[in-house]
């Protein structure tokens, strides 16, 4: 199960009664922060006390600069709430919510999760499987484990259990391959797809496709590395493997990720999830490209940039 709210609770939030009392239980999940602040009546009536929690829980744990007192669904501060449950505990924190289940029954099963502060507590992401599309060479399969955690958590946000990269590093050889893949198959969408530094060597595929492939490949990797020798890349994937244990280029295919979530799956809510980890900083690049010909997440990540909580 995967807790949500439908719309804003907290100062100048729309506060629907069942949507604040779920804001009430998990703040109350996590009242042990909260000292001196008194545990909060699971009323779903939004008043000064919920909304002065809701301002501690945004200073003292979000770390925001400036709190504004609010949750809004798929919002950082609703993300930062429930990341520490595992969806069993989600479930059982909505029957507490029902009535179905007791305080005294519900809090042993969720005193490891109660402590984010503690940084070594990601017992929570184990749950969740980041693997390698099959096709992906054994020597670009060094993506970081930090920012495996990273796409973790944004499994766990949008409540899906799997992600599947399908691109890494990638050789000027192996760009060149690709990149002719794709344009014989359809010359016009690559160009919509790459850069202007990518279109020159697409240029050289346009001039050339009457040769043998082997040889237009050849003609293409020998552009791309002409480009990288005048600091131009083709592609972001297209770099050293020193620099890229500096920064993680990633691609999350939709149709793999689909493939391994089954009934999970949840396109818009992991774009969201993503989305947001960019804006509190674990991601350094974001860009949805679930619409194109590649239907991919990009994502590119520098690892150990900020501590995963």
């Amino acid at each position: 199960m995967q807790l949500s709210i439908n719309y804003s609770v907290g100062r100048r939030g729309l506060n629907a009664d069942e949507d604040v009392k779920l804001i009430q239980v998990l703040l109350n999940c996590y009242r042990s922060k909260f000292s001196p602040l008194a545990c909060l009546a699971e009323d779903g009536k939004c008043g000064r006390k919920t909304v002065a929690a809701i301002d501690f829980f945004q200073r003292n744990d979000v770390k925001m600069k400036k709190v504004d007192g609010r949750v809004d669904p798929n919002g950082t501060t609703f993300s930062r709430l429930t990341r520490y449950f595992k969806p069993k505990q989600q479930a059982d924190i909505a029957k507490y919510q029902n009535g179905k289940l007791t305080w005294e029954r519900l809090l042993p099963g969720l005193s490891p999760s109660i402590k984010p502060a503690d940084n070594s507590n990601l017992d929570s992401l184990t749950d969740y499987l980041v693997t390698y599309k099959s096709d992906i060479a054994e020597s670009a399969r060094i993506v970081s484990e930090y920012s495996k955690k990273v796409i973790k958590l944004a499994l766990k946000e949008a409540g899906m259990k799997h992600a599947v990269i399908t691109s890494t590093l990638r050789t000027p050889a192996q760009q060149a391959a690709i990149m002719y893949r794709n344009a014989k198959a359809n010359l016009q969408k690559q160009y919509r797809l790459y850069g202007s530094v990518g279109d020159r060597v697409l240029d050289v595929y346009a001039e050339n496709s009457s040769k043998g492939k082997s040889e237009v490949i050849k003609l293409m990797e020998e552009k791309i590395l002409a480009e990288l020798a005048s600091g131009n890349r083709t592609s972001k994937h297209c770099v050293s493997i020193s620099d890229y244990k500096n920064l993680n280029i990633i691609d999350i295919g939709v149709n793999s990720t689909r493939a391994a979530s089954l009934d999970s799956f949840n396109k818009v809510k992991f774009t969201n999830a993503l989305k947001a980890l960019k804006t509190e900083g674990y991601i350094s690049g974001f860009i949805d490209e679930t619409s194109k010909s590649n239907q991919c997440w990009h994502i590119e990540i520098k690892p150990n940039v900020k501590t995963i909580q």
